[in-house]
């Protein structure tokens, strides 16, 4: 049990660095477009390279009230866009970072449980089956949300060889130095 519980500590920092890490690839957080529309006197969102519009410039006065909380489409003549809004007091740097954390140390559970399971068998099959469950994470994950969003390709694939190389990595230490194979695995009754 200690193992696994170190393996856990181990995954969590690890995925949790590597995650910060990659977000300031090409294919992360610089790719996103930063569009301002706030009116004067506002506090300001704070984000690198904001495109900042006069306020009421690309909206009605009803978005906020119609978008805020929810998922949601919008047509225009010639876009479809999907919007995902929530207040902007709900931005919380401290909150995201803790609920990555979590995220993170929850991923590092399930990985050190599949290292645990596959013990008896050699280290490169195990590497093999961590590198084949986080190609179903990504096909299932960023899949799914370049064909229903609309994300951009390089974001997703960016994104997705993050997650494998992190996923890989994470579990290499583990498999190597704390839920190693067994010298003498133990033969059934």
């Amino acid at each position: 049990m200690r193992k696994i519980l170190l393996s856990i500590l181990v995954i969590t920092v690890i995925l949790f660095l590597w995650s910060g890490m990659t977000q300031m690839f090409p294919w992360g957080v610089p790719s996103t477009q930063n569009v301002a529309t706030q009116s004067p006197g506002q506090e300001k969102f704070e984000s690198d390279r904001v495109l900042e519009l006069p306020a009421q410039s690309l909206t009605t006065s009803a978005y906020d009230s119609l978008f805020a909380g929810k998922i949601s489409t919008l047509t225009t003549d010639d876009t479809f866009s999907w919007i995902v809004n929530r207040p902007i007091e709900t931005y919380d740097m401290t909150g995201y970072f803790v609920k990555e954390i979590i995220t993170q140390a929850l991923v590092a559970l399930h990985l050190s449980i599949l290292l645990f399971l596959t013990q008896p068998l050699p280290f490169g099959r195990r590497m093999a089956i961590i590198v084949f469950a986080s190609l179903a994470a990504v096909t299932a994950i960023y899949g799914q949300l370049m064909n229903w969003w609309g994300l951009p390709n390089v974001y997703a694939l960016g994104v997705s060889f993050n997650l494998i190389i992190g996923w890989t990595i994470a579990a290499y230490v583990s498999a190597k130095w704390i839920i190693k194979k067994p010298a003498h695995p133990a033969v059934p009754a």
